[in-house]
Order: C-alpha cells, then structure tokens, then sequence
C-alpha cells in the first residue's frame, strides 16, 4: 500500500478558499488554502456528502461576481 493511501475509513472532506471540495485522508497534513469542510468518514462517504452539498460547482468569486456581490 502507498504510504499516502490511509485506510478507507479515514477521510474527511475539505474546502478551499473558492468553496471548491476534495476529500483528503485524515492522517495527513491539510494542504495550505484548504480546510475541514465538516465530514469525516470513508472515502465514499466523504465522496457522496459533497456530491450533496457541492450544487455549484463554479468558483466563489464567480458566484459573487454574478450575483453582484464582488468584494475586490
């Protein structure tokens, strides 16, 4: 097994500054932009809860931008 494969069951979702998702396993380090988005569990878990609550896949900024509520 890779040294960066964990277990199945040890994943948790993240989200970057821009509300992009990933799931990221949970024994390593969270990369630099990125944070707990509030999900732990197996990788498919992890997989299915951001299918549920990632229903805009577009860039915040984009999002805002649209909207008119860009804060540049």
């Amino acid at each position: 097994m890779d040294s960066f494969e964990p277990r199945d069951d040890l994943w948790i979702a993240v989200i970057d500054t821009e509300h992009h998702y990933s799931v990221w396993p949970q024994d390593k380090r969270i990369p630099t932009g990125w944070e707990p988005a509030g999900f732990a569990g197996s990788r498919q878990k992890c997989l299915a809860h951001i299918r549920d609550v990632w229903t805009d896949p577009r860039p915040l900024s984009l999002r805002s931008a649209i909207s008119g509520d860009a804060r540049l």
